[in-house]
């Protein structure tokens, strides 16, 4: 069986924070990180439990290994893990259905994705050892070196 994802697309490590600009302005003092503006959007999401309007703020880091902190969003799947630690791995792909497929395959459970008729955008995965993946539509970023610059 070939691999659902390949290492050369994972894109960013995502951390879910209690405070969002406290968090960026002490990686920034810590390791000169510079940030996105922050990003603020309801998305409808569609997970196992049920259906949610997730109000998301996040950002960027600019610089590589890129960063995502996204604001604790408490009742969700998005709060922030024990010591503050890595919540997810962002991987491009061109095909979420098929990946998405084919990660369950490996045992990685279906968490969430966009809620509606249109194609799906994203999803998140976890495995039994408590690892998160987050599949993100290659096709949204185009740019994404540029999107990361126009939105700094």
């Amino acid at each position: 069986m070939t691999s659902p994802l390949s290492a050369a697309d994972l894109y960013h490590v995502g951390v879910v924070v209690s405070d969002l600009e406290a968090t960026a302005a002490r990686l920034s003092a810590v390791a000169g990180y510079r940030w996105t503006k922050t990003l603020e959007y309801t998305v409808p999401v569609t997970t196992p439990a049920g259906d949610l309007e997730v109000p998301f703020r996040l950002c960027f880091s600019v610089q590589a290994p890129h960063l995502e902190l996204v604001a604790e969003i408490p009742g969700t799947l998005w709060t922030a893990a024990p010591g503050g630690t890595t919540h997810h791995l962002g991987y491009w792909v061109d095909d979420i259905e098929t990946v998405s497929a084919e990660l369950s395959a490996c045992g990685f459970a279906f968490e969430a994705g966009p809620r509606g008729d249109g194609p799906p955008t994203f999803a998140y995965h976890l495995d039994s050892g408590g690892t998160r993946i987050e599949i993100v539509d290659r096709a949204m970023f185009g740019d994404w070196a540029g999107f990361l610059e126009t939105m700094s």
